[in-house]
């Protein structure tokens, strides 16, 4: 994402103190346009999420899995017009997309990212629908669902937690606004609190759909029939198998693990590598993290982060069920 209109010191200075709402550009999350009369139907055979049910007023979550459902990306999916835009964290999306142009030779369908640019925020904060009325927009009732002002979406993904999907060419108008700015770590932190995840390079390629909890927030459908990956994913919902999840965790620390990282459990008076770090944000000294653990954890279990000083974590409720 462009934020031309942010110098690169009034960028670095955006604000991490908590605000009633605020507006964090998210320049690590990029759009990827997918137009052409097949692009329904294309889609409808790569992804966990089910097509069928999109509309112009909500949005799909979903998974794109390889043959052995391994995620490629999870992503946020909706539609402008005839096309449909796919907004996930860059690394996933580029990954996704060199898959999507080798299988779509064989369809109607095109990939864009250049012809018209957009831009990606995150809107959150106890008092957001006063935020989201400043910016034109009705207020969205309930999460999945998606509000349109002229050209730009917003995108109901939790409770006070919302994407905003703009063309590059509207920023100026923001610029104009004088809306509450803050540091994409202030909404990154909210995401990982409401239990929400997104892939970085480590991690490609190598979770199944379950172990970010997508079934628990809406990600999978199990009855719109066959796409790549989905006889693991089904398998796994109704022959069992699948024995990870991801948990919210947190510590008082200067440090941020990177994706990967190792998570132990203590066995009696050893630690033994137990899981790893899926996504993680320090603000202030305050660590939150999502990490794939044992589906079977308790609160009751001591985890640490691994390292030349391992580092002590607590254990938070997940906002949904798993089950």
């Amino acid at each position: 994402m462009q934020t031309s209109w942010l110098s690169a010191d009034q960028y670095a200075s955006l604000s991490t103190e908590v605000q009633p709402a605020f507006l964090s550009p998210l320049p690590g999350f990029q759009v990827l346009k997918i137009s052409g009369p097949d692009n329904r139907k294309y889609l409808q055979g790569q992804t966990t999420c089910d097509l069928n049910q999109l509309t112009a007023d909500n949005f799909l979550r979903g998974a794109h899995c390889d043959a052995k459902g391994k995620m490629w990306s999870v992503f946020h999916l909706f539609s402008q017009g005839e096309d449909l835009l796919v907004v996930a964290f860059r690394d996933e999306l580029q990954a996704s997309l060199v898959q999507w142009k080798k299988f779509g030779v064989f369809s109607k369908v095109s990939f864009d990212q250049t012809e018209q640019p957009h831009a990606v925020f995150g809107l959150a904060g106890p008092e957001s629908q006063s935020l989201i009325r400043q910016l034109g927009f009705t207020v969205p009732q309930a999460a999945g669902q998606l509000v349109r002002n002229g050209e730009q979406s917003l995108l109901c993904l939790a409770a006070d937690h919302y994407l905003l999907v703009l063309p590059q060419t509207e920023l100026a108008s923001l610029q104009q606004a004088q809306l509450p700015l803050a540091a994409p770590t202030l909404w990154l932190e909210q995401h990982i609190r409401h239990g929400l995840a997104y892939l970085e390079q480590p991690l490609i390629g190598e979770l199944v759909p379950q172990m970010l909890n997508l079934q628990a927030v809406e990600g999978i459908s199990f009855t719109k029939g066959c796409y790549i990956g989905q006889e693991t994913v089904a398998r796994l919902k109704y022959r069992g198998g699948n024995k990870r999840a991801a948990y919210i965790l947190s510590a008082e620390t200067d440090e941020t693990p990177v994706a990967g990282a190792s998570i132990e459990l203590k066995l009696e008076d050893n630690w033994r590598r137990i899981g790893q770090v899926i996504n993680a944000v320090n603000i202030n000294q305050q660590l939150w993290l999502l990490a794939l653990l044992p589906n079977d954890i308790t609160p009751a279990d001591s985890l640490r982060l691994a390292g030349e000083q391992p580092l002590l974590l607590s254990q938070h409720a997940l906002p949904y069920s798993l089950n």
